[in-house]
């Protein structure tokens, strides 16, 4: 049974780590930079935020402005069809009113009260004065009448018209300050996933570096931890690396194995993947319910058919080893000394595909964890056995 020891678990999101710091072992340069660039990140967060709210308060009274240039068009609209129902007004009258006096002439007829004059001597100076003062004069009151409107909807629509001409310069200076604002939302945005991307490489690059100097001191949980803070943070493809650097560092090139196997092997395989997710419980051995490390590989190849010991130990020492450049999906991985108890303490199953290939693993790592696919480790590894 495995007897491997408690570690804190680091939280591998982007923007909590001033949580995971404070556990990690101090490498102040690296510590720093990435705490500056946390900090640059909260900033352009907090700026991108406010260009936000800015934006959207310019974009309403963009709107607002907008709106009233189309009121004033349409009040423009309106006085200019006044003004030619105005004019068209002061020539009719003017016609209709020479039309009148000309009818009333030729055919002598009582359309007005000053048709009488007609009928007086045309060279009468008081019949020629009453006609000017009757017929002229209503002609030019009625167009003069006429033309007061004119003036005073034409003076409205001068001021309308400046009215407008102001309202179009406010809605060219607020379009112009939304314009800005977008372009300097745009430049925040593309800042701050630059910085972002930076700071995701300088996290997975940091948790190598953790890694590296765990599986020295032959820390397995600690290694574990570091590959999981940097897939939280680059997926597989930085958990890969973590694993990459720690085999290198490790010279462990020669461990390597096949996603084809015996049919029992394959069996034991789905069994353990059946428990993804379950618990880790010291001197566990419960489906579903809780597992340790070698209580999960015993159920595991229980369910292929096959009975094997109990404890890490006894596995190891009770099946046949095959080369660790020979590894099938079902084999035990068995680690040595973890503990610092010069024991076999800590075993787990080759899986041979999954996240990391032919050098993807499953076990009940240790408590705090539950049962999931990982890289192989190396440090520690003894040997391979296989039922």
């Amino acid at each position: 049974m495995a007897r491997m020891r408690k570690s804190t678990r680091r939280v591998g999101a982007l923007l909590a780590l001033p949580l995971f710091l404070s556990f990690l072992p101090a490498i102040d340069t690296a510590s720093a930079s990435i705490a500056q660039d946390q900090a640059l990140i909260q900033r352009l967060t907090t700026q991108l935020a406010a260009q936000d709210r800015q934006g959207e308060a310019l974009a309403q009274q963009y709107d607002a402005a907008t709106s009233t240039l189309a009121t004033l068009d349409a009040q423009l609209r309106h006085l200019q069809s006044q003004l030619a129902s105005l004019d068209k007004g002061i020539t009719s009258t003017s016609s209709a009113l020479v039309t009148a006096a000309v009818k009333a002439y030729v055919f002598d007829s009582a359309d007005a009260n000053w048709i009488a004059l007609f009928h007086q001597n045309v060279n009468s100076s008081d019949a020629r004065q009453v006609y000017e003062n009757e017929v002229l004069g209503n002609l030019h009151r009625l167009e003069n009448t006429l033309k007061r409107e004119h003036a005073q909807v034409a003076q409205t629509k001068s001021q309308i018209a400046s009215a407008r001409t102001l309202a179009a310069i406010q809605d060219a200076k607020i379009h112009s300050l939304l314009a800005a604002n977008a372009a300097n939302e745009r430049a925040t945005r593309a800042t701050l996933t630059s910085v972002t991307k930076r700071l995701r490489g300088e996290m997975i690059s940091y948790e190598i570096t953790v890694a590296v100097s765990c599986a020295r001191r032959h820390n397995a949980s600690c290694v574990s931890n570091a590959v999981a803070a940097a897939a939280a943070v680059g997926g597989t493809a930085a958990a890969n690396r973590v694993t990459a650097a720690v085999n290198a560092a490790m010279s462990t090139s020669g461990v390597s194995g096949s996603a084809s196997g015996t049919a029992q092997g394959l069996a034991a395989v789905r069994a353990a993947e059946s428990q993804i997710g379950v618990p880790y419980v010291w001197g566990g051995e419960t489906p579903h319910r809780g597992f340790d490390c070698s209580g999960l590989t015993q159920w595991a190849w229980r369910q292929a058919g096959f009975t094997i010991p109990r404890t890490a130990a006894s596995q190891y020492f009770a099946m046949r080893h095959v080369p660790l450049s020979q590894l099938r999906p079902g084999d035990l991985l068995f680690y040595y000394n973890l503990d610092g108890d010069h024991q076999v303490d800590h075993v787990v199953m080759y899986v041979g595909s999954g996240p990391w290939g032919t050098s993807t693993i499953i076990s009940a790592a240790h408590t705090g964890t539950n049962i999931a696919l990982s890289p192989i480790f190396t440090y520690g590894l003894i040997g391979a056995g296989r039922p």
